[in-house]
């Protein structure tokens, strides 16, 4: 867990650094969670209780729409993964959490953050600023992709996200571009 736990502490540096201490507090209430491909983190329907941290794999964030799974989010290794309207308003989700790849992922429940929250303005500053860097990925890449032509977005993709080409299947990466997938090959095979 060693190997796992230093790859936690170097993205959450990245927000505000803790010291060791308050890593170890923050590390001792999360919990390494291992899922299976295409296993669920979050179902439609259910409460979406905190944050997944992804060490290893790939989570997808999907919608059903008319009985279709239209994919709005990929989480890869060192991000966090979460349906944020969930989260935030503590109400039942829309959305669904699935591993894509085998997983393996920390997860914070909202309950124990809101505990650290009190223990030192520490992690009341790394939840925020993660909050706001959560909103600020999903956020960009959404806008600018809905703005853009097939072409262009798969190019977007290419030139700012080249990992999801590598990461995810192009099935689920068809399905985010709002593209059918025959259509996502063409303008793949043509670049």
């Amino acid at each position: 867990m060693k190997a796992e736990s230093q790859i936690l502490r170097n993205t959450l540096n990245q927000f505000n650094i803790l010291t060791d201490d308050e890593f170890e507090q923050f590390l001792n209430v999360t919990d390494l969670q291992q899922f299976k491909k295409k296993e669920y983190l979050l179902r439609q329907g259910n409460y979406h209780s905190g944050l997944f941290f992804v060490i290893e794999g790939v989570v997808g964030l999907y919608e059903l729409m008319n009985d279709k799974e239209v994919y709005l989010d990929f989480f890869l290794t060192t991000s966090f993964a979460t349906d944020l309207e969930s989260l935030t308003s503590q109400t039942v989700a829309r959305k669904n959490l699935v591993a894509l790849d085998d997983c393996k992922t920390f997860f914070l429940s909202r309950k124990e953050l809101l505990k650290l929250y009190d223990v030192s303005p520490a992690y009341e500053r790394l939840g925020r600023k993660m909050l706001e860097h959560i909103v600020t990925q999903q956020r960009k890449l959404t806008s600018v992709i809905k703005t853009l032509s097939p072409k262009e977005q798969y190019e977007y993709i290419e030139n700012n996200r080249p990992e999801l080409l590598q990461m995810v299947s192009l099935s689920h990466l068809a399905s985010y571009l709002g593209l059918a997938r025959e259509t996502l090959s063409r303008i793949r095979a043509k670049g």
